[in-house]
């Protein structure tokens, strides 16, 4: 009795085996889904603000001007904003991105920790708080939705900065800084 229990045992472990890597072939993980990711904005014409390690940053959009009292945004804050990153400056494939899997809306955003929602990396350097800092954040309407009026930077981030071989390019929009 001992012996066939072992044997019906063994029996299940071969089969649910074969049944797991039977499932696992190379057309089954798709990875991430970055169809809904906007095309990078036009930076012709602006002028990019050059900082000490390299990183051009153009500011396409200022934030909310009707409010010069809101703060600008710090390393420590956390808020709601929108990320494109992209390889080659924004002529090659995708890095990361808040638009992954279709998602439209404003991410929260902690901008110490470099995550978005429940601890997600946003898949970046320790540089990024360099591409964020002072950014003035957008306000919200009456229904309490946001308005399309917070900052919006480009930064292009070079290889010695990166570490990767391309230069970066990071379309970054600030909706909301929270208190």
């Amino acid at each position: 009795m001992h012996f066939s229990n072992s044997v019906i045992l063994r029996a299940l472990a071969v089969i649910f085996s074969l049944l797991l890597f039977t499932s696992c072939d190379n057309n089954s993980f798709r990875g991430p889904d970055f169809s809904q990711v906007p095309d990078p904005v036009s930076i012709r014409g602006l002028e990019a603000d050059t900082l000490a390690n390299g990183i051009l940053i153009y500011t396409f959009r200022e934030g909310n001007p009707m409010n010069p009292e809101l703060p600008g945004l710090t390393a420590r804050d956390q808020g709601f904003m929108r990320y494109s990153i992209w390889f080659n400056a924004g002529r090659g494939n995708v890095r990361d991105s808040s638009y992954e899997g279709g998602f439209m809306e404003p991410v929260f955003t902690d901008f110490l920790r470099r995550e978005i929602g429940n601890g997600v990396p946003i898949f970046t350097g320790s540089y990024f708080n360099f591409l964020v800092t002072g950014m003035l954040p957008g306000s919200k309407d009456e229904d309490g939705e946001f308005n399309t009026d917070g900052e919006f930077r480009v930064a292009l981030v070079p290889p010695s900065v990166s570490g990767v071989s391309d230069t970066l390019r990071y379309d970054i929009e600030l909706f909301e800084i929270l208190d």
